[in-house]
């Protein structure tokens, strides 16, 4: 796909297309999955007002013609992914105290602040910290001379969850994902899930099954 693409596109994934339209604006482009980019723009915007995290400044949103539009400021610096060792440790002592001021945000249900993606049974009260959920390297963008981070990227898993969802992706390369020897903790965040969240279907979904149930 990456090969064939538009000019001005600056990658393209199964469910989503960059661009990068000025040097003051980037776009996504997203037809399959918009509630993810949704999520993401409510969660920048819940961020910068209830804490001092680096975050890329959102611009616009906007549906039009099945396609969801998210648009934010580009964030000058590398991933940490791209830094020596030592580095990289002067990097995490600074992004412990943004993960730390997460922790600190609360909320008595689950999901994304202001959005009614899901609620939890009155008999699974608790309280719930804020998780980024896709915190590794390559979602942290640090000044490579100062080593200050400019900007924690790519919030579209996060919201008020259980502490443990927020697994240390950052300490190592590689995806927000467990690897070889790692602990793989899908089945139980599944079972959480499906314990203490009523499951909500979200339109676009349906009309995708629909599409693709007709082509078969």
């Amino acid at each position: 796909m990456n090969k064939h693409r538009e000019p001005g596109c600056t990658g393209v994934t199964p469910d989503k297309k960059y661009y990068k339209m000025t040097t003051t604006t980037n776009w996504t482009l997203s037809t399959y999955l918009p509630q993810r980019w949704k999520t993401d723009a409510t969660i920048l915007l819940y961020l910068r007002e209830k804490t001092n995290i680096p975050l890329p400044r959102l611009y616009h949103t906007f549906e039009d013609n099945g396609a969801f539009y998210f648009s934010t400021e580009p964030v000058p610096g590398v991933s940490i992914t791209q830094l020596m060792e030592e580095q990289k440790q002067v990097v995490t002592k600074e992004l412990l105290e943004h993960i730390a001021t997460l922790k600190s945000l609360r909320s008595d249900t689950p999901g994304v602040p202001g959005q009614t993606l899901l609620y939890t049974p009155n008999r699974a009260y608790s309280c719930y910290v804020f998780c980024h959920n896709d915190l590794g390297q390559h979602n942290v963008i640090v000044d490579p001379e100062t080593l200050k981070i400019n900007a924690i990227i790519d919030w579209e898993y996060g919201g008020f969850w259980p502490e443990w969802f927020e697994r240390p992706y950052w300490e190592r390369k590689g995806p927000s994902a467990p690897l070889a020897r790692e602990e793989d903790d899908a089945e139980r965040c599944r079972e959480w899930l499906l314990t203490h969240c009523v499951e909500v279907e979200m339109e676009h979904l349906r009309s995708l099954k629909e599409k693709l149930g007709g082509q078969s």
